[in-house]
Formats: structure tokens, sequence, C-alpha cells
């Protein structure tokens, strides 16, 4: 069985618009005929794709299905046209790096340093964006190479990943709170203290919550959450509030003294950096050459 791309694209179309009336004129084609062609695309799967209803349409689990590779078929053609049009302006090659807070203040700079030495005609991008958000975007192929902590969970088999590095958790507070002259603290410690945590949709929320069960320690009530590491870092240096962080993510206040890092009695006080990229297709001659230069920029100096 081979599918026609157009109609995954089609299909695409009816997703995104909610009716076949309106994908038709998306397409700039007549109703009857994305009609027949959806009709086809279902006898040769054997399945029905779509279903009409008062609203409009609505897919199928089967159709859920095709519209995830719908959309990285649109993506692989959107990407095809910038690499050709920055080909045409003498740009060899293209590299879109999704990265965590973590990997934006270290890992990735210098390894993109690197690279652009050893291969200055290249175009890079640079993604911040939820640990979430990151590997989806990495799956449908809008990005290269995500450079971020390792998920609670296992990664998708479609998904290969490797360990860079090791970064250090522990809590965080401003240099004249009272606990900053601990040289360790419990959870237990810190019951009435007032938290600020980042998003849930974050790999640090999930070792946040993963160290307070392990502790069997209540979740903090009425906690600050943020997506934004310039506020998170803020409400700590200028109030009380208290975080867990990575020591990497805070070296720069760390070493300024505004913020001070207080080490956890606790296990799990550590997480895995990792770069991930898409098992299918095989990562490209440049993401390969940018993961030697992010495994250089990982290793530690000689002593």
């Amino acid at each position: 069985m081979v599918i026609d791309p157009k109609r995954l694209l089609e299909l695409r179309r009816i997703a995104e618009h909610g009716s076949f009336s309106r994908a038709a004129e998306a397409l700039g084609i007549s109703q009857p005929a994305l009609s027949k062609s959806v009709s086809i695309l279902e006898r040769s799967l054997g399945a029905r794709i779509a279903e009409r209803t008062r609203q409009g349409s609505k897919l199928t689990s089967i159709g859920e299905l095709l519209l995830s590779h719908a959309e990285g078929l649109e993506i692989l053609l959107q990407r095809a046209a910038e690499q050709v049009e920055q080909r045409k302006k003498g740009v060899s090659g293209s590299l879109v790096i999704g990265v965590s807070p973590v990997a934006s203040a270290w890992l990735v700079p210098q390894a993109l340093a690197q690279l652009k030495v050893q291969t200055p005609d290249i175009s890079a991008t640079i993604l911040e964006d939820a640990d979430d958000e990151l590997l989806r975007q990495l799956r449908t192929g809008r990005i290269d190479v995500v450079v971020s902590p390792a998920g609670m969970a296992r990664d998708p088999a479609e998904v290969r990943s490797e360990i860079l590095t090791r970064d250090r958790i522990e809590v965080v507070v401003r240099r004249k709170h009272a606990m900053s002259k601990r040289r360790a603290i419990s959870l237990r410690d810190l019951r009435d203290a007032k938290w600020v945590l980042p998003s849930d949709h974050t790999a640090m929320y999930r070792h946040i919550e993963a160290l307070f069960a392990a502790e069997s320690e209540p979740w903090p009530n009425a906690i600050v959450s943020t997506n934004s590491i310039t506020s998170l870092k803020s409400l700590i240096m200028r109030s009380d509030y208290v975080s867990i962080s990575s020591t990497v993510l805070m070296q720069p206040e760390i070493e300024a003294g505004y913020i001070v890092p207080v080490s956890l009695r606790a296990g799990h006080t550590t997480r895995d950096i990792t770069v991930r990229t898409r098992s299918q297709p095989p990562a490209s001659p440049l993401v390969e050459r940018f993961i030697v230069h992010l495994r250089a920029a990982a290793r530690p100096p000689r002593t």
C-alpha cells in the first residue's frame, strides 16, 4: 500500500479548518473533488479517516494517526524550500536547535561557536521552549536536534538520545535568606517556605515532583509557577522565595553572589543533560558535526 502524499496534505487542511468545504476553499478545489480524494484514500487504506458531523468534520483514530505524518510531511517540504533558498544565497546548510534554559546557558553556545569556526557558511536557529514542546517539534521534523535534561519517562522509540553531562540540583535562595548559611537542607525544613517553580511542562518540574514524592513530603501550597527563567531568578533574588534548580543555570547569579545554592540531603540531586535526534531519517552530517562539538563542550577540562 502506497499513500499519496498529496492526500495527506489535504487531510491536514481538513483537520486545520474543521470542515470539507472550508478545507476545499483553502486548497483551491471544489468540495466534491476533495470528498472524492478522501474516499480514494479510505478505500486504499480499508478504513474511515474522517466523519462528517453537525459541527463539521472529525478525524477518526486512523485519521489522527495519518495527521501526525501529514504534519511531518508539510514541515519537511517547508524545510526543503527554505534550504533551497539558503543554498541560492550561498548558505551550505541549516540547523535548527531546540534547547532548554540550562543548555542555552553553556553547552549549545559553546558547541555552536566551534561549529561555525569549522563551517562558517551555515545558518543556525536556536529555539528555547518547554521540554514537551521541544520533543514534539523534534518528532515532527521542525527541529533537528534537542539539547535538554533527560525526562522522567522513557523517550519514544523514534527518538535517539545520548547523555552529554550531569547537572547538579540544589535549593536556591537569596544571599540574605535565613536558609542561606545552611550547608544542607531537607524538604521538611522548607514546609513553610514560599516557592517559585518552573512550568509544569518542563523536565525540572517533574524532577522536583519526584523529589517531593521520594521524601513523602506534601506538595507546596500557593506556589508561583512561571515559564520565565528571568522571573524565577528575580523572585529569588528580590524576596524570600525559594526554588529547586540547576546550579549550571544559576551559575552567573551564584558567582555574582546574588543567589546561594544549598545542598539537598535527599538523593536524586543530579540529572542527565542529553542530546536528542530522530532515529529516522538519520541525522544529517551537519547535525552529527554539531553533536561532536557538544561532546567536546561537555567534557570536563583537563587538570
